[in-house]
């Protein structure tokens, strides 16, 4: 049986295969640089896109804010007008309750007709004793 061979110290030189084992190590301690470096950068681009994701949010978010103030306004004075109007009209209501309807109109209108001297076939007295004169005799006769 073989003995086994004593571990070697790290200050003890093996030769060219060392030098292939530092330059494989330095390789990839590069790599592995190389690729932290890229992973910074993306994370910086990722960081740098939420931050104006959230400035565009807050921008958004004011705008909005200010939209339904202006709307909470309007309605405010939508509001007032239909208060307004809703008064207007009860005015009037009252109003027209006080007027004459149509039916009221009519009733009028005809009296006024009966009465109305220009469209009326009123007779004078003295139109009404002539024929009083001119039916006496006639009465007499058939008496």
């Amino acid at each position: 049986m073989a003995l086994p061979s004593l571990p070697t110290l790290p200050f003890e030189r093996h030769g060219e295969e060392d030098e292939k084992l530092s330059s494989e190590l330095v390789k990839r301690m590069n790599e592995s640089t190389r690729r932290i470096r890229i992973i910074e950068q993306r994370a910086d681009r990722i960081e740098s896109s939420i931050e104006s994701i959230q400035e565009n949010t807050l921008t958004q978010l004011n705008d909005l804010k200010l939209a339904l103030e202006k709307i909470g306004n309007r309605i405010v004075t939508v509001s007032e007008k239909l208060v307004n109007i809703e008064g207007e009209i009860l005015r009037v209501s009252k109003e027209l309750s006080k007027t004459a309807t149509k039916r009221e109109l009519k009733q009028m209108e005809t009296f006024i007709d009966l009465i109305n001297p220009i469209t009326a076939k009123f007779t004078t007295k003295d139109e009404v004793e002539k024929m009083i004169e001119n039916r006496a005799p006639k009465i007499k006769k058939t008496q």
